[in-house]
């Protein structure tokens, strides 16, 4: 009888303990979505043609478009951001050979001061890109890893204007991190649950390693949703919403103008962006809007390369990589 209670008494308290822990997994697998829910939404704004600016505004680059279009800082800004300078005749691409696919090293192509007529968050990417090269004329492609730094520093610092002209809430970057760092926290704590927890006392009880294994699971689900979840938490301001349907309408004004041109060149005089004047800015614009792909596709078909610096070296090499 004594036996009968023990053992009655040993089942509620594992029905206890696991649906305590359940309802915490629970409870965190739904912050993220809660939080997304209430702070992360974008306000709408109508998204056609009938948006178009005449002028971005002041000092507005392609990695800036890049970050208002997705929300957040990414690969593709940071090369917007190279492109940037590659149009200002800072920088170039040299196709290196690979045993695999393609790859592209950076080239000085100039000593002179870039900060003349660049904005600060450019300004201080190619000084830093000058320092870390050390001297050097050129970066092979297996040393890209060396301005990671630099890179970071670049998007930090557009991160802290978008938030200061009022296009985002909250830094991006900053924000995703913590969201990141939380999700992180959650799958070690379900793998401690599930792998360390639960073997001493699958030596005694194996009722009870199975109810905390399931709660570590359930934990590092958790952290699974908060990772998916974190990218989207970074929420633009009603301006910054405005600004971002501006920009995608002007996407699909280049993307059009680029399926009808025989070459980069007709693209410009096209002006589907009003503001841009030269083919390698077409190129930053280009990529800052994810259409590196048919720019790639209109230089395989155009036989026609201009000599005042039409794109940069190397530039389809360094397509394929983004």
């Amino acid at each position: 009888m004594v036996s009968q209670w023990g053992d009655a008494t040993v089942t509620i308290l594992q029905i206890c303990i696991l649906s305590a822990g359940l309802t915490a997994d629970f409870a965190l697998a739904a912050l993220p979505l809660w939080r997304w829910f209430r702070h992360g939404r974008d306000p709408h704004f109508a998204d056609d043609d009938s948006v178009l600016m005449p002028s971005p505004p002041p000092d507005f680059t392609p990695a800036l478009a890049s970050l208002v279009l997705h929300g957040s800082a990414s690969r593709r800004t940071v090369s917007a951001g190279l492109m940037d300078l590659a149009s200002h005749g800072l920088i170039a691409f040299s196709a290196e050979p690979a045993p695999v696919g393609h790859r592209a090293g950076l080239d000085l192509t100039t000593d002179r001061d870039g900060r003349l007529n660049l904005p600060a968050p450019e300004a201080a990417l190619y000084e830093s890109i000058r320092y870390r090269m050390a001297g050097s004329r050129h970066l092979p492609s297996l040393f890209l890893g060396t301005l990671s730094g630099a890179f970071a520093d670049f998007t930090r610092s557009l991160d802290e204007i978008a938030v200061q002209r009022g296009w985002v809430h909250a830094h991006p970057g900053a924000l995703i991190h913590r969201w990141r760092i939380l999700a992180g926290t959650e799958v070690v704590a379900g793998l401690f649950l599930i792998g360390w927890v639960s073997r001493p006392i699958a030596a005694s009880v194996e009722p009870n390693s199975i109810v905390v294994a399931i709660v570590g699971l359930g934990a590092a689900i958790a952290g699974a949703i908060t990772y998916l979840m974190s990218g989207s938490m970074p929420a633009r301001t009603e301006e910054g919403a405005m600004l971002a349907a501006m920009l995608n309408a002007y996407r699909r004004t280049l993307r059009a103008a680029i399926a009808q041109a025989q070459s980069l060149e007709q693209v410009v005089v096209m002006r589907p962006l009003p503001w841009v004047g030269s083919p390698t800015e077409e190129i930053a614009w280009a990529v800052a809007f994810n259409l590196d792909r048919q720019i790639d596709s209109l230089l395989s078909q155009s036989l026609e390369v201009s000599d005042s610096g039409g794109w940069p070296t190397g530039i389809r090499d360094w397509f394929s990589i983004l």
